[in-house]
């Protein structure tokens, strides 16, 4: 019985060991390019990302998350001078929104819900060349929140002198956007189609793709990819093409994603196979298209179209699941045999019942 014991324990340790809560996160990628000017800027970059979306590419670049009203979290950014002289750089968190295909940023500090509910700390730093800092993002959520998505970014600014005889004052930022879920339970799930595919000829005889796409989800989506083309003309194969970046698309809001081509790319047909991912979810259409000598053909509906969501840590849950399952079964049946030995030895020799007995019982 102490045997069984150690070994239940040992499985319960192995379960333990199972939520992803245990598995290290790897350093953040920047996260906003430095605006024009070259290198000479101030970064900022995420530096912690919740284990939770450890699979999701999109929480190691924005911060991204799903809370219940009355919740408080707090992540960290990092603020970089790249710049040859101490630069006062000014931390805040501003309203942004999702429309017409881009992720808009509000003028200044506009706020809205999710600025009212963002404070970073400290909010400002000061840096001398080639030094970092870091600040605390601390998101409080209210217990009386709306259900629904917030959108929002923190800034770090660089405001030039006023001249002294006044004019236009420069104002330079760099930022992490902000995508935050308010509801119970688990987070929306992130889920998009595409619907339709179009060939298109531009005024300069460029040839491009554009797919219709469609945010079936309860995340916003933010869509990159690209697309191969088969069984052209003569048998021809051409691509990957890369999609345009920059996509994003709101709750329900249904957007194009151009792929950019050659003019050499003969008219077709072609089988067009395009393939678009948005975090840890990728979803891949196809269909027939024929290059007009120039405008657009019709769209395109789609012939096959699949979806996954990531490999994420279902697969590992589900396999430990049967292991331990598996090692209970061996433990008992293994327990039963020794009991049964333990109580044919007691019959037959009552010193031994002595010794054995206690720990039988």
């Amino acid at each position: 019985m102490r045997r069984l014991i150690l070994i239940l324990a040992a499985i319960l340790a192995l379960i333990g060991a199972i939520p992803a809560s245990a598995v290290a996160l790897p350093a953040a990628a920047p996260t906003t390019a430095p605006p024009p000017g070259g290198p000479q800027t101030v970064g900022i970059r995420l530096v912690d990302v919740p284990v939770s979306l450890k699979d999701d590419p999109r929480a190691y670049q924005y911060i991204v998350d799903h809370l219940a009203p009355g919740t408080t979290i707090s992540r960290h950014v990092e603020i970089t001078n790249n710049t040859p002289s101490p630069q006062e750089v000014q931390l805040y968190a501003a309203a942004a929104t999702i429309a017409g295909g881009s992720f808009l940023f509000g003028a200044g500090q506009a706020a809205n819900a999710l600025t009212g509910w963002t404070t970073v700390s400290p909010p400002s730093v000061r840096l001398a060349p080639g030094t970092s800092s870091t600040a605390t993002v601390t998101i409080a959520v209210p217990a009386n929140a709306d259900v629904g998505e917030q959108y929002a970014v923190v800034w770090a600014q660089l405001a030039a002198a006023v001249p002294s005889g006044g004019g236009v004052t420069s104002v330079n930022r760099v930022g992490v956007r902000m995508y935050l879920s308010v509801g119970t339970g688990t987070a929306p799930v992130t889920q998009f189609s595409i619907t339709a595919l179009q060939a298109r000829r531009a005024a300069d005889g460029s040839s491009l793709v554009v797919a219709t796409v469609n945010n079936t989800g309860g995340r916003a989506i933010d869509v990159s990819g690209s697309m191969l083309m088969t069984n052209g003309p003569g048998g021809l194969s051409a691509g990957p093409f890369s999609a345009q970046l920059g996509t994003t698309l709101g709750l329900g809001q249904v957007e194009p994603v151009e792929v950019p081509l050659s003019a050499a790319i003969p008219r077709g047909p072609w089988n067009a196979q395009m393939t678009l991912t948005s975090g840890a979810t990728t979803v891949t259409a196809s269909a027939t298209i024929t290059f007009p000598e120039a405008g657009a053909t019709a769209a395109a509906p789609v012939k096959t179209a699949s979806a996954s969501h990531g490999s994420g840590q279902m697969p590992l849950i589900v396999g430990a699941g049967v292991l331990v399952l598996l090692l209970v079964l061996g433990a008992f049946g293994w327990a039963r045999r020794r009991g049964r030995r333990r109580r044919a030895a007691v019959v037959e020799s009552p010193e031994v019942a002595e010794l054995v007995g206690p720990s039988v019982r």
